[in-house]
């Protein structure tokens, strides 16, 4: 005890804060679902990027709430998933239920702040992963989330470190806001030109090709032709002396969002050894197009210049364009089309996991205007793009620093309060 900071308490965190167990509805009566209570599972949070989660996918009724184990939770209490995965974290802005998958911490805001509990739970989901256990799949159990030890400041402190951290996550909020504003942009002026064919000086003239009428002078072409490399990773089988000298980021199709960012803080890594030898046919370029291809399919994103060098699972193809200064951008937005999602879905094989060949994403057919209309594109689009990688580029600074201040925080060890006495 005598080395907390002056002001600290060590203690367990079931003396401090509340822990509720959440519920699951009988899914075989339906007077129990789609009402006005929302009913949060892991799999909201799976491609969730805020802190603040107000809705789910599905929602529960009174009876529904009556006839389980579900319970309606307060207003910023802590939702922390307890298994299938552990340590997805999030804020219920408003009343909301939850499954069985969470241990849901309601704080008194007396002894314990709840947005510096959201933040302890960040810091130390790791840990709690590491010493939840269980016979068909792990899962952090309620005493053992009771018995978790916890070193924590009084509440003026709590306050002052979440308001620090807080305004990272404000900015990083507004950042990734303006980045799906300037992609929808993208989207609507793509549709217009290449879908409607309403671009400047389009003189109306169509002829006849394999995917429909085009204006006179563009062309047909599958992604391989455009393409100097179409392939994808695989995941090794890592040693523990391995583990050891992991410095090589390592995605995964969780690491991308629907939205096409890079969730950096959930990148793995694995050793330059690995990267070179097992996996050396799987080594990323910047701008290359990411597509997942198993799992989760159809998920987008271009490579920043912060992953060069960067390597990737099985379930994750990558395209390299050969003339990527000219295409990229283009090609970024042909495969988000509504065309080629229907494609892809049809093309989809069902097995242990769904999953797309590369060989259908090499034969996926792409209309290319001709070079003129290419190049007042750019012209256009361009900007957009430069303002979201910059926006981006600040996002990865602002949650590297962040997250290296955390544990700091969080162990007293970097102080923010100055208390009297």
């Amino acid at each position: 005890m005598s080395n907390l900071p002056k002001g600290w308490k060590e203690t367990e965190l079931g003396q401090i804060v509340e822990i509720v167990n959440g519920g699951t509805p009988s899914t075989s009566n339906e007077d129990y679902w789609n009402g006005d209570i929302s009913w949060i599972t892991p799999k909201d949070l799976s491609n969730f990027e805020g802190r603040y989660i107000s809705k789910g996918e599905k929602s529960i009724t009174k009876e529904g709430l009556k006839n389980s184990s579900a319970k309606i939770l307060p207003r910023n209490t802590i939702l922390f998933s307890s298994r299938a995965p552990i340590g997805y974290v999030a804020i219920a802005k408003e009343e909301v239920s939850t499954n069985q998958g969470f241990k849901n911490i309601i704080c008194d805001e007396v002894e314990t702040h709840y947005l510096y509990m959201y933040y302890w739970l960040h810091n130390n989901a790791k840990q709690i992963e590491k010493l939840s256990s269980g016979s068909t799949f792990s899962e952090a159990s309620t005493s053992l989330m009771k018995s978790l030890n916890i070193k924590i400041p009084k509440i003026d402190e709590q306050k002052e470190i979440a308001n620090i951290l807080s305004s990272f996550d404000k900015k990083i909020e507004l950042l990734k806001k303006q980045n799906q504003t300037l992609e929808t942009m993208a989207q609507t002026i793509f549709k217009e030109w290449f879908v409607n064919f309403n671009y400047p000086n389009a003189t109306g003239e169509m002829i006849d090709s394999e995917m429909g009428e085009i204006p006179k002078g563009w062309k047909i072409s599958d992604l391989k032709n455009l393409s100097e490399v179409i392939s994808k990773g695989t995941t090794p089988i890592k040693s523990e002396k391995e583990k050891l000298l992991e410095n090589i980021y390592f995605l995964k199709v969780k690491d991308i969002t629907d939205n096409g960012n890079i969730k950096y803080d959930s990148l793995e890594k694995i050793s330059s050894e690995i990267h070179t030898t097992v996996l050396k046919r799987s080594q990323l370029k910047t701008d290359d197009l990411l597509y997942s291809i198993a799992g989760t399919i159809g998920r987008v994103a271009i490579l920043p210049k912060q992953l060069d060098n960067s390597n990737c699972n099985q379930a994750l193809a990558f395209i390299r364009l050969k003339e990527k200064n000219k295409y990229l951008e283009y090609v970024h937005q042909w495969i988000q089309t509504s065309q080629i999602k229907n494609k892809i879905n049809s093309s989809i094989v069902q097995g242990v996991q769904a999953n797309v060949s590369l060989t259908v994403l090499g034969n996926l057919l792409i209309i290319i205007p001709d070079d003129k209309t290419v190049e007042n594109w750019m012209n256009v689009i361009k900007p957009i793009y430069k303002k979201i990688k910059n926006n981006s580029e600040q996002i990865q600074t602002l949650e590297e620093t962040r997250d290296s201040l955390l544990p700091k925080l969080m162990s007293g060890q970097k102080r923010v309060f100055e208390y009297d006495n």
